[in-house]
């Protein structure tokens, strides 16, 4: 177990409550309570009510969303000084992600009543917790910013691929009535093959293109779904 000043010191570092009075942190680490829990053990799932939330002090857990297939997506891995469950314990709402530990982890862990009614006496750690919102929200609206850009850049390949297809489609009809007009593949067909090479190489790059923009778009979704 930690002893008082310990903890005192080692919630002044975490990033939340770095700008908070000795007094402030001293009511804070008060009201915490040390908690150990072992490797591959969840902490809470989504959907849990919100009833406490959890500082690092050891160890590192890992952050899931669950899928729409069902299965769980690793977001994020948090280490010591991190602060996890703090949003669900503020706006009553139900857990927006589950946590499981990765290895042995130390937690000092806070009520929802209790913090609650830390806000209510201590106006210091209220304005951290608004400066800290404010700050997600702005992350929030940046990111929107950029997964649009990255929809209209995706409309554009879309566009460029169903143009691709569309002349594909012309091409192999030509190359048809060419064969039917000299019996054989003959120049026509060159010239066709070629051209349809051409295209081919075209369509690689698009689709290469797609690939990368889902990958920075499944990224950015990670990045928002950690905000909430």
């Amino acid at each position: 177990m930690s002893s008082e000043l310990e903890k005192i010191q080692f919630l002044s570092k975490v990033s939340l409550f770095t700008s908070l009075s000795e007094k402030a942190l001293l009511d804070l680490s008060a009201i915490t309570v040390e908690q150990a829990v072992p490797a591959k053990t969840v902490v809470f799932k989504e959907g849990d009510p919100g009833d406490a939330l959890y500082i690092i002090k050891s160890g590192k857990v890992n952050i899931l969303k669950r899928t729409s297939s069902g299965t769980d997506s690793v977001l994020a891995t948090l280490g010591k000084e991190m602060v996890i469950g703090d949003m669900a314990v503020i706006d009553d709402m139900p857990r927006s992600a589950s946590v499981v530990t990765v290895q042995d982890t130390v937690f000092l862990v806070i009520t929802k009543n209790d913090f609650k009614a830390l806000l209510s006496s201590t106006p210091e750690i209220a304005f951290q917790i608004l400066k800290m919102m404010t700050e997600r929200l702005r992350k929030t609206n940046v990111s929107l910013k950029e997964l649009e850009a990255s929809a209209k850049q995706m409309e554009e390949v879309i566009r460029v691929i169903s143009k691709i297809a569309r002349k594909s489609n012309l091409l192999s009809l030509n190359a048809s009535i060419e064969a039917a007009r000299v019996g054989a593949a003959g120049a026509a067909f060159s010239v066709v093959a070629a051209e349809m090479k051409k295209l081919a190489e075209d369509s690689a790059m698009e689709a290469k293109k797609i690939d990368e923009l889902l990958k920075a778009l499944q990224s950015k979704t990670k990045a928002l779904a950690m905000m909430k």
